[in-house]
């Protein structure tokens, strides 16, 4: 049986049965083509949740934000998409307000701008502004004076904006280092440390000046091409230390190999620990990958929650990165981009689900613990392909796509950036037995995509593009 988190040092873990409360495990399918939850907060007022993201109307649309109100059972309250006809808008991070909320991301009509974003209690929009001096808003922080602290990027340099309530920018400055995808404030007030794709750095939030800023390597992994690194998460831990978490990649001949990265490091720039939680076992695609990291300060644990095959992964470990219980929770569909947060006594996530589309996830556990899900999802009633599998050739620009069936029929496979936007579209006949066709991958742009077989249940492959 698989071990059960433990949520708060020196409490007993708590089953559904004896609180009597279900877990809560939800696909919501807000559009036919793509969305995800990328943010989840409590609400200030009234109880639930409210979760920020990004939906388009359908495959090749432009991207909208949306909020989602949900009930503490996960019951949908309200969905307001927040856009307008001809630009792009993405909200990436939120804060919670006693009236309301406030949002970052980034707007593009077709220039890519800062966005910040005023909504009341019920989702409806008070106010917005737009900054011509940056491209995107990654994060949003909030200050003890009362002001915040916007993290994004200009050029794809790392860019911090100082902020008034009402969004009026108090100053801003560039520094030498990607563009910073999380952030937070240190315990003094005084300095922010700031996660890029493969950097942290350290800002002195008085004098402005960069502390010091430091690349993060991937070592370890198994022997083949150049390896590619990325940190999505990081949180505060005690005693000057924090966690990051994120992926590693290393592309072989015929395959791509994944792990599920994590560390900490001190806050003066120096890593304490770092390891592979998940991916070390195979020199093949696993399919692990790290999401976001929480810090549980009663038992000096840190939960890092990602993804093993197409399961939630969440491993717990002290500050010295032992692990003490690792743990999956079953989704309906490969989950992807999974948030989790301590709320209380329950552990609540965002995220996506891949099942034919990628639609928001949202998941709450019934009380102190993390519980095993079942997949009830009814079976497809498309045929699918019995076996297939993705292989890659990095050096031809294209992959091949091998199937087995057992009897002449028509498939369509199809291709996806992780944006939503469906890259490729192919339709064959698959004859019995073993079927070997090509899928161009020529003029894509670098990144990270998804194949799957249209109508099926069968889960998704990951394919990744590096020139």
């Amino acid at each position: 049986m698989p071990k059960i988190l433990a949520g708060l040092g020196g409490l007993l873990l708590l089953s559904a049965t004896s609180t009597g409360q279900p877990t809560i495990n939800k696909v919501f399918s807000l559009s036919s083509a793509y969305d995800a939850g990328w943010t989840i907060l409590p609400a200030a007022s009234g109880g639930g949740y409210a979760i920020f993201g990004v939906q388009y109307a359908n495959a090749g649309a432009r991207p909208d934000a949306f909020y989602l109100r949900v009930d503490d059972n996960g019951n949908m309250l309200s969905h307001r998409i927040l856009g307008a006809p001809n630009t792009d808008e993405i909200l990436r991070s939120a804060i919670a307000l006693p009236d309301g909320w406030l949002a970052a991301g980034t707007k593009s009509s077709p220039i890519s701008r800062g966005w910040l974003v005023r909504l009341d209690a019920a989702g409806q929009v008070l106010w917005e502004r737009t900054y011509a001096t940056l491209s995107k808003f990654h994060r949003l922080l909030a200050l003890a004076s009362g002001d915040y602290l916007a993290v994004g990027s200009l050029n794809n340099e790392l860019l911090l904006i100082g902020l008034k309530a009402d969004g009026t920018v108090i100053w801003q400055q560039s520094y030498p280092a990607p563009e910073g995808l999380d952030a937070y404030i240190t315990a003094g007030g005084n300095a922010c440390i700031v996660l890029g794709r493969d950097r942290l750095s350290k800002v002195h939030l008085g004098t402005k000046q960069l502390v010091w800023s430091k690349t993060v390597s991937f070592r370890n992994l198994p022997v083949g091409a150049p390896d590619l690194g990325r940190l999505v998460g990081l949180a505060p831990l005690s005693g000057g230390l924090f966690a990051v978490i994120g992926s590693a990649y290393r592309e072989l001949p015929t395959s791509l190999y994944t792990a599920h990265y994590a560390a900490v490091w001190t806050e003066n720039g120096e890593p304490r620990w770092s390891r592979y939680l998940r991916g070390t076992a195979r020199d093949d695609y696993d399919e692990n990958e790290g999401f976001s990291v929480t810090y549980l300060p009663n038992a000096e644990n840190i939960l890092f929650c990602g993804k093993v095959n197409n399961n939630i992964s969440v491993t717990r470990t002290d500050l010295s990165g032992n692990i003490v219980e690792q743990k999956e929770i079953v989704t309906p569909g490969p989950i992807y981009g999974a948030r989790l947060i301590r709320h209380g006594i329950h552990y609540v996530m965002t995220g996506a689900v891949f099942s034919g589309n990628m639609n928001t996830y949202f998941y709450r556990s019934a009380g102190n613990s993390l519980s095993m899900q079942v997949d009830d999802t009814p079976p497809s009633a498309t045929l699918s392909a019995d076996r297939w599998q993705l292989h890659q050739e990095p050096s031809q620009q294209r992959a091949w796509i091998v199937a087995s069936a057992e009897d002449v029929r028509e498939v369509t496979f199809q291709l996806w950036a992780l944006d939503g936007s469906l890259a490729r579209e192919i339709r064959v006949w698959l004859t019995e037995g073993e079927n070997r066709f090509p899928l161009d991958l020529v003029g894509l742009p670098d990144g990270l995509y998804w194949l799957s077989e249209k109508g099926a249940a069968t889960p998704p492959k990951a394919l990744v593009i590096q020139r």
